[in-house]
């Protein structure tokens, strides 16, 4: 047998076996959103790992779709109890998206600038890829319940939404149901998701800082970007003890709405605001953000002193 059959075995062998050994990992590893139904083998081996997840006791992957958020406790949704002010020495608890989660995005600089500062531990949370819309793909829901008993923050600050302009998955009778993004009942059940993300928090002495998303490049995403920024801030400005930061008007262009891809910095100098995908913050004008919400803070905690 010669050395190419032998490599072509070995690829062969890989391919079955990793999905089957490693399923939880590879469905946290390959996003919803990226896969190609064309690519037979990433295809294959999806499916595979899901195979195999049906039959792993010990799966830690939360594969059920999210009930409609009105299913929740009103309680839990609606109700607001005994908040009491966040105090010194402050646990800060940063969630999100990609924004939250990549090397040198906002996350991360924020991150490094609490972390300098005095009384203040700092815990950052992101998945790439994530959000509201597909607990299926990563539950956060779950997810910050387990992060508030872990790291019992008293202050949080998140940044997501840039995945979630997609059908919503839910039970509704006992039936599995698709809410079309664009329609009132998809605004009506992502309102809900967020106003018991941001209440779960609150209702734990945790004060919300949402930040909203930029304005992205591509026309047809923009809209739908900012009608997501509309519903959180809609949701966040209910809440005495939640404040909505928007991106889309700290880094717009001089009308305040449009997209733009340079700034001037301090010396009037013009800075690329984005990386070539049209999304992603710079360092720059992530930096721009970061000072923003930490302004914001200090005004509100006093955290710079």
């Amino acid at each position: 047998m010669n050395a190419v059959k032998k490599i072509l075995i070995l690829i062969i062998i890989s391919a079955v076996i990793i999905p089957l050994a490693c399923s939880s990992q590879l469905l946290a590893w390959i996003s919803p959103h990226d896969t190609n139904p064309a690519n037979i083998f990433e295809s294959a081996s999806i499916q595979l790992a899901k195979l195999a997840n049906q039959f792993n006791k010990n799966n830690t992957i939360n594969i059920t779709p999210l009930k409609p958020a009105e299913q929740e406790s009103p309680q839990n949704i609606t109700s607001i109890q005994n908040f009491k002010q966040p105090e010194k020495p402050y646990r800060v608890l940063i969630m999100g998206d990609s924004f939250a989660a990549v090397a040198g995005g906002f996350g991360d600089i924020l991150e490094q600038k609490l972390v300098i500062m005095n009384d203040i531990n700092v815990l950052r949370r992101g998945k790439v890829s994530s959000g509201l819309s597909r607990p299926d793909y990563f539950d956060w829901q779950t997810e910050s319940t387990n992060l508030i008993q872990e790291f019992q923050p008293n202050v949080a600050i998140i940044m997501m939404g840039a995945n979630d302009a997609q059908p919503l998955e839910v039970y509704q009778n006992g039936n599995k149901k698709y809410l079309k993004y664009g329609t009132p009942e998809w605004d009506a059940e992502y309102s809900q998701r967020v106003k018991l993300f941001i209440t779960r928090l609150i209702n734990n002495n945790i004060k919300v800082y949402w930040v909203g998303l930029p304005t992205m490049k591509n026309a047809e995403y923009a809209k739908k970007i900012h009608h997501i920024n509309e519903l959180v801030e809609a949701v966040v400005k209910e809440n005495p003890y939640a404040t909505y930061l928007s991106a889309e008007k700290l880094l717009a262009n001089q009308d305040g709405t449009s997209y733009s891809a340079f700034l001037p910095d301090e010396k009037g100098v013009m800075r690329a605001t984005r990386i070539d995908d049209g999304i992603h913050l710079t360092f720059f004008s992530g930096t721009i953000l970061v000072n923003k919400i930490i302004d914001i803070l200090d005004q509100d905690l006093n955290i710079k002193n």
